[in-house]
C-alpha cells in the first residue's frame, strides 16, 4: 500500500518540475543568507578584537552579499535548469556566479565599508566556500534522491545499449538517459579514440574499436548514436554493424533546459533509418534574405498536400507570411496538411482550397480572390511508368496546367513565379520528363523574351533529384515489401540514384527563389549516386534481416522510360556557380516566347485527342533530346539524325 502511494507521488510530481524556477532562485537566495551569517561569524571568531556582533556593519554585509549574488544567479541563469537533472554545465554556471559576486562584494567591502583588507579577503573566501558546498549539496541531494526513487518507481529500462563515442555531451546523456522514465539502459561506451582522457568521467566501461571487424568480435547488439555522432564519418563501422545484426539507435538534439524532453528524454531515441545513412551534413541557407522577401507576402503553393508542396508550406510558415494559399486536388492530404497548421502555427494565416491547376476558371478565382505575390508551383503528375501509358494526362496537368498558371501570373501582376522541376527533364527518357521540360521551356520563355516587358513577374525554374521519402518514391515501398516478408524488387543491379531529404531540397527551393534570376534553371548539388540495390540491402538489415536469406530481393527489369544512370551532375563547363555553394545556374537551350508557343499549343490540342504517337512525336520535335527508353515510342526515334540532339548534362 505504501510503495504504491509512493509510486502514484512519483508519477505525479517527480516526472514534472516539481520545483519551479523562481522558488529554486528562492532556495539559492536562502542558501547565501545562510552562507553569510556563517562565513560572518567564523570571521569575527578570526578576529575577535573586533567588536561587530550587534554593529550595523552586519546588515551591511548581508545586504552587499545577497543582492551580487541573486544579480549573478539571474545574469548567468542558474536557476533555469531542472535540479534533478543538474549536469556539470549546471555546476559550472554556479561557480561562475559565485567567484563574479564574491569578487564585487570584497571590492565594496574594501573600498566602501573599509574594514582592513585582510577581512575582507577572509570573509570572502569564507563565503566562497560555504556558498559552494551548500549550492552543491543541496543539487547533489536531490539528484540523488531522485536516481532512488527512480530506480525504485520509475520504468525499468528494457533495453541495454551502448554509447557510440566518449565525449563530455555523451557523458551527460548517459547520466540523464539513467533518469526518468524510458526503455534505454546506458552499458557503456564505445570509442575509437584509444588515448581517450574523457575515460575518467564514467564509471560505465569504455571499450576501444581499432577496425571495424571489432564490432564482430565483441557481439554488440544494441548501439546507440546521439545527436553529435557523425553516421557518414563512421560509415565502416555501420556498415558492419548492419551486417551482424546490430541494432543502431540515433536520438536528437535534446534540450536540457526542458521539462519535457528531460522527463522523458528516451522519446528522442529511435531506430536508425535509411535517411539517417544517406543524409549529408545540414544545408544552410540565408534565413535572414529569405524571411525578409517572404514578410507581408500572400504566397500560393499549388500541389500543397504532396510530399514537396506541403514542406514548402510548413518552412514558409516559419517566416511569417501574410498568408499561404495551399491549393491541391488530394482532398484527403489536404485535410491532414489544414489540421497539421492549425496545430503548429495557431498564428498563421492561411487557406486550405480543393482545386485542379488545369480548371482554369477555378486557378483564375483563386488568383484574383487572394491576389498572392508569389507562387511556388509543385503540383504535377510525377510516376514515370504511368506517365508513360497516358502521356495526353500528363501533358495537360504538367504542360497545359503550368502554361495556364504562368499566363494568370502574368495577367495579374504576380511578383515571382517558382516551378519546381526534375532531373528527369534533362536529356528525357520517358513521357513525365519530357512534360517537365517542356514547362521549363514555356516559362523560360515567358522571362527570356520580349514580352516580359509587359509584366514584371519574376520566373525561377529549380531542378532536383529523387527526394528521401516522398510519396511514390522507393524508400515507402522498399519498407512495405519488407514488412509483408518480401520480396523487395529492385528494376536493375546497377541502377542508381541521386538522392536529397525533403527538407533540404525545399530549403534549397526557396534559397534559390530569393538569389536567383529571372529565366534562369537553378539545380541542385544532390551529392554521390547511390545504388538501389545497396539501399535495399541496408534497409532490409535495419530491419534486423537477412539479405536473399530472410528476405529475397529480386530484379525486375527497367519500367517504361526508365534509366539506368541519372545524368553527370558536377560538370563546371555548362553551369555557373551562385551565391550558394549548393545550388548552380545551369546554361541551357534558351527557347524565344512567340517561337515556341504554337507548337506547345499544338501539343496540348494533340492531347486532347485519343492519338498519343502524333502527341508524342510533337513532343520530341520540341524537346529534340527526348529519346525513349524501354518503351512503345522507341519507333519514333528510328529517323532521328544523332547529330540533331543537343546534350543537356547539368549539375
Amino acid at each position: 500500500m505504501v510503495n504504491r502511494i509512493t509510486r502514484k507521488v512519483y508519477k505525479r510530481f517527480l516526472e514534472n518540475r516539481l520545483l519551479s524556477r523562481w522558488f529554486v532562485l528562492l532556495i539559492d537566495t536562502g542558501i547565501i543568507i545562510v552562507a553569510t551569517v556563517i562565513s560572518y561569524f567564523l570571521t569575527l571568531q578570526i578576529y575577535k578584537n573586533l567588536n561587530i556582533v550587534h554593529h550595523p556593519v552586519f546588515i551591511e554585509y548581508m545586504v552587499l552579499t545577497v543582492s551580487f549574488n541573486v544579480l549573478f544567479f539571474i545574469l548567468l541563469r542558474t536557476y533555469k535548469g531542472i535540479v534533478r537533472y543538474s549536469t556539470v554545465h549546471e555546476f559550472q554556471r554556479i561557480l561562475f556566479s559565485l567567484l563574479f559576486s564574491d569578487f564585487f562584494v570584497f571590492m565594496m567591502l574594501y573600498k566602501v565599508i573599509g574594514p582592513s583588507g585582510s577581512v575582507s579577503v577572509a570573509y570572502c573566501s569564507t563565503l566562497f566556500l560555504v556558498s559552494l558546498l551548500g549550492l552543491f549539496g543541496f543539487r547533489i541531494v536531490v539528484v540523488y534522491v531522485y536516481q532512488k526513487l527512480s530506480r525504485k518507481f520509475g520504468d525499468t529500462p528494457s533495453i541495454p545499449v551502448y554509447i557510440w563515442g566518449l565525449t563530455e555531451e555523451n557523458v551527460v546523456f548517459a547520466q540523464l538517459l539513467s533518469t526518468g522514465r524510458n526503455k534505454f539502459r546506458i552499458i557503456g561506451f564505445l570509442t575509437t579514440n584509444a588515448n581517450s582522457k574523457l575515460k575518467k568521467l564514467t564509471s560505465l566501461p569504455v571499450f576501444v574499436l581499432e577496425k571495424p571487424e571489432d564490432i564482430t568480435r565483441y557481439k554488440f547488439r544494441d548501439i546507440l548514436f546521439t545527436a553529435e555522432s557523425d553516421l557518414e564519418t563512421e560509415a565502416k563501422y555501420v556498415e558492419k554493424m548492419l551486417s551482424v545484426n546490430t541494432h543502431i539507435y540515433i536520438t536528437q538534439q535534446v534540450n536540457i533546459n526542458s521539462v519535457s524532453q528531460l522527463s522523458d528524454i528516451g522519446r528522442n531515441i529511435r531506430p536508425v533509418q535509411i535517411e539517417d545513412l544517406l543524409g549529408r551534413p545540414e544545408i544552410n541557407i540565408s534565413f535572414d534574405i529569405i524571411a525578409e522577401k517572404v514578410k507581408n507576402k500572400t504566397i500560393l503553393v499549388t500541389g500543397a498536400a504532396g510530399s514537396i508542396g506541403s514542406e514548402i508550406v510548413k518552412q514558409l510558415a516559419e517566416f511569417s507570411p501574410q498568408s499561404i494559399i495551399c491549393l491541391d486536388q488530394a482532398e484527403t492530404p489536404l485535410n491532414d496538411l489544414d489540421l497539421e497548421l492549425k496545430k503548429k502555427y495557431p498564428k498563421l494565416e492561411y487557406a486550405t482550397i480543393v482545386g485542379d491547376i488545369r480548371n482554369q476558371s477555378k486557378m483564375t478565382q483563386v488568383i484574383k480572390k487572394y491576389r498572392p505575390n508569389v507562387i511556388y508551383h509543385a503540383a504535377a503528375y510525377k510516376h514515370v511508368p504511368l506517365m508513360e501509358r497516358d502521356p495526353s494526362e500528363a501533358i495537360i496537368t504538367n504542360v497545359f496546367g503550368t502554361k495556364m498558371l504562368v499566363d494568370l501570373a502574368i495577367a495579374n501582376s504576380v511578383e515571382m513565379f517558382v516551378m519546381v522541376s526534375t532531373d528527369k527533364a534533362v536529356n528525357p527518357t520517358n513521357i513525365m520528363g519530357a512534360t517537365k521540360r517542356i514547362a521549363e521551356i514555356y516559362v523560360q520563355s515567358c522571362a527570356m523574351d520580349v514580352r516580359k516587358n509587359t509584366s514584371n513577374t519574376k520566373f525561377i525554374t529549380t531542378r532536383f533529384g529523387n527526394v528521401l521519402g516522398s510519396n511514390g518514391s522507393v524508400i515507402p515501398l522498399f519498407r512495405k515489401q519488407i514488412e509483408k516478408g518480401g520480396p523487395v524488387t529492385v528494376t536493375d543491379p546497377e541502377i542508381t540514384r541521386f538522392f536529397m531529404t525533403i527538407p533540404e531540397a525545399c530549403r534549397l527551393v526557396l534559397e534559390a527563389s530569393v538569389i536567383g534570376k529571372s529565366g534562369y534553371i537553378y539545380v541542385f548539388d544532390m551529392g554521390a549516386p547511390v545504388k538501389i540495390y545497396d539501399m535495399a540491402k541496408r534497409m532490409i538489415e535495419l530491419a534486423g534481416l537477412v539479405p536473399d536469406k530472410d528476405i529475397k530481393i529480386e530484379f525486375s527489369g527497367l519500367r517504361p522510360g526508365e534509366k539506368l544512370y541519372e545524368e553527370l551532375l558536377n560538370n563546371s563547363e555548362i553551369t555557373e556557380p551562385t551565391s550558394h555553394k549548393k545550388i548552380m545556374m545551369a546554361k541551357v537551350r534558351e527557347y524565344h516566347f512567340f517561337e515556341i508557343l504554337p507548337q506547345i499549343e499544338q501539343i496540348i490540342t494533340y492531347a486532347r485527342t485519343d492519338n498519343k504517337y502524333k502527341l508524342v512525336s510533337s513532343m520530341k520535335s520540341l524537346v529534340p533530346e527526348f529519346i525513349s527508353k524501354n518503351s512503345e515510342f522507341e519507333s519514333l526515334d528510328k529517323n532521328k539524325v544523332d547529330s540533331s540532339i543537343e546534350p543537356q548534362i547539368w549539375v
